[in-house]
């Protein structure tokens, strides 16, 4: 049997091929391969199954047409460079297209009986739900369920960043530990539920103290991390955690009820009395148990004389 050209293939058989690819989700174009008078390539439309039309918006109008007589000059431009790119290479094309529908492409080269490329086929797959779903997947390992704040792990990447920002500038950093006093009260007197309502407040609390650029992080339960980056002197650190704990004994309320809380703070500092991003936050651990052990609601700065 014989080779068929795609085009004979299309001229006795076109809905044939058209009904096999009906009820594929995959949107699939056929596209002619022209050139101008100058020489450039050119692609008009063949084929397109249902799926095809509905994901770019066409209709059978379409069949005939150059891709520049269907769309804006930008995306011509765009689709038109990957189309060409495929012929000029003799071999399939991958690309991802961004917008409203995040698609992505294969296009596939396709050549008659003499190896002339007459034909681009592509399939697109619509992925945007697929890259709605990664991107939610990566924010939530990078943040907190509950207060969308960041985690433990997205808090270390960006300490890890200021500290070596801070090398550079000579400037200092702050690490802040934070929990507040007896927040089991708050579980055991008003339940779980507002416990966790309680912690997102704080969480806006927290966030409405510090600068844009600084981080605040929620390692669990009732423990948050403060980042102060950017600091000449310990002073400044020490007025953002007077600001933090002025702020928390405001009167909070739930359901009607208002009720007032305390928090304790631990602060230690780079390159004072840390050299990197663990020991930072150890030592604002340690001088946190040292605020609560001398009488909360208070802060104090880590001691290496005291350890």
């Amino acid at each position: 049997m014989s080779k068929l050209d795609i085009t004979t293939l299309i001229s006795q058989h076109g809905d044939i091929l058209t009904s096999l690819f009906h009820h594929v989700s995959d949107m699939f174009f056929l596209m002619a391969v022209e050139k101008n008078a100058e020489g450039a390539y050119q692609f008009r439309y063949v084929l397109m199954n249902p799926a095809a039309m509905k994901g770019a918006g066409l209709t059978e109008d379409t069949y005939g047409k150059l891709i520049e007589e269907v769309y804006p000059p930008e995306k011509a431009d765009l689709l038109n460079n990957m189309y060409r790119q495929t012929v000029e290479d003799a071999s399939p094309t991958h690309f991802t297209t961004s917008g409203h529908m995040i698609g992505e492409s294969i296009l596939s080269p396709v050549f008659n009986c003499d190896g002339v490329c007459t034909h681009v086929f592509s399939v697109t797959r619509d992925i945007t739900e697929r890259k709605k779903l990664e991107k939610q997947l990566e924010y939530m390992a990078y943040h907190d369920v509950l207060t969308g704040l960041p985690n433990r792990r997205l808090l270390n990447a960006t300490l890890h960043q200021a500290l070596e920002k801070a090398k550079t500038s000579g400037e200092m950093v702050a690490a802040l530990y934070l929990d507040c006093d007896h927040f089991k009260q708050i579980n055991d007197t008003w339940g779980h539920d507002a416990g966790d309502i309680f912690l997102q407040m704080l969480a806006q609390r927290l966030q409405a103290c510090v600068r844009e650029q600084d981080t605040v992080a929620r390692l669990g339960g009732d423990e948050f991390v403060i980042i102060l980056t950017g600091l000449q002197s310990e002073r400044q650190a020490a007025k953002v955690a007077k600001r933090i704990l002025h702020a928390l004994q405001q009167p909070w309320s739930f359901k009607g009820q208002t009720f007032s809380v305390t928090s304790s703070i631990g602060i230690a500092l780079f390159p004072v009395s840390a050299s990197e991003a663990d020991q930072l936050l150890n030592h604002a651990d340690k001088a946190l148990y040292k605020a609560k052990a001398t009488g909360r609601n208070q802060f104090f700065f880590f001691d290496p004389a005291q350890t």
